[in-house]
C-alpha cells in the first residue's frame, strides 16, 4: 500500500493530487473529523450505526479518541500477524463508565463485519442500548488481510440512553473473518500483581516491535535475554 508523507513545504496543489488518487482507490474513508483513515474505517462505522438502526437503537458518535487506540491497536495486530485484545484499554480510553472492544481480521472489511454480527459476543456489543461512542481503526497486514479494533464507550457522567426496542434476528452465516470481544465496566484499582503483569505485557509487545531502545529497565533485561536465548541455542 503507497505511502503518502505531508510536509507542510510540499505544495498544496501536489497534495490534492495525492489526496485524490488515495480516495479514487478507496484508501480514505469520509469520516467527520479524520481526513486520512485507515481503509474501510467508515464502512465499519456505517455497517454499525446501520444493524443498531435495524434494531431501534441510536446511533454512535464518532469519537476520534476512540478511533486513534483502536487504530494502534489494528495496527499492532496486523504487524504481529496475532489476534489479540489490547490488554491496555482501560487506561488507554479515558472517561469512561463502560468501555467495550471488538478485534477480529479477515479477508474484506465486510467479512468481518460479518463475523461480529454472528458471533453474539460481537454482537451485543455492538447493539449494546448503554454505549453512545464509536471508534473504528484498521490496518492491512503482509497478506493483505484487514485487520480492526472497534472501541465503544459510555463517557464518564453521560447517562445512557433509551435502549428501544433492542429486537431483531441474528443474522445468518459466518464469514472467514475471526474475531473477539471485550468489556470493561465500573474500573477498579488493578492490584500489584495485576500491575506488574501488565508493565511485562507491555514491555514484551515493545520488544517483540523491535523498540528496544529507551530507559526502561525491564524492556532492555526483556530484550537482552531474548538475545542471549537465540544466542544459546
Amino acid at each position: 500500500m503507497p505511502t503518502v508523507v505531508a510536509r507542510q513545504d510540499l505544495p498544496r496543489r501536489v497534495l490534492s493530487v495525492l489526496v485524490t488518487v488515495l480516495v479514487a482507490l478507496g484508501l480514505v474513508a469520509a469520516l467527520p473529523g479524520r481526513a486520512l483513515a485507515g481503509p474501510s474505517e467508515g464502512s465499519f462505522f456505517s455497517a454499525v450505526n446501520s444493524a443498531r438502526a435495524a434494531n431501534g437503537l441510536p446511533a454512535l458518535a464518532y469519537a476520534s479518541d476512540l478511533a486513534s487506540v483502536a487504530r494502534r491497536q489494528a495496527e499492532r495486530m496486523a504487524s504481529s500477524n496475532r489476534l489479540y485484545h489490547n490488554p491496555n484499554l482501560g487506561s488507554e480510553v479515558s472517561s469512561w463508565q463502560i468501555v467495550a472492544e471488538n478485534v477480529g481480521y479477515g479477508p474484506t472489511w465486510s467479512a468481518v463485519q460479518q463475523a461480529f454480527m454472528a458471533s453474539p459476543d460481537h454482537r451485543a456489543n455492538i447493539l449494546d442500548p448503554k454505549v453512545t461512542q464509536l471508534g473504528v481503526g484498521t490496518a492491512v497486514g503482509n497478506d493483505g488481510r484487514i485487520w480492526v479494533a472497534q472501541v465503544f464507550r459510555l463517557p464518564y457522567g453521560a447517562t445512557a440512553p433509551s435502549s428501544g426496542s433492542g429486537t431483531g434476528s441474528t443474522s445468518s452465516g459466518w464469514s472467514s473473518g475471526a474475531a473477539t470481544s471485550s468489556a470493561l465496566s465500573s474500573p477498579a484499582p488493578l492490584t500489584p500483581e495485576q500491575l506488574l503483569r501488565q508493565r511485562i505485557a507491555t514491555a514484551r509487545a515493545k520488544v517483540s516491535g523491535g523498540k528496544t531502545a529507551g530507559k526502561d529497565p525491564l524492556v532492555k533485561a526483556l530484550a537482552f535475554s531474548s538475545v542471549m536465548a537465540t544466542v544459546g541455542r
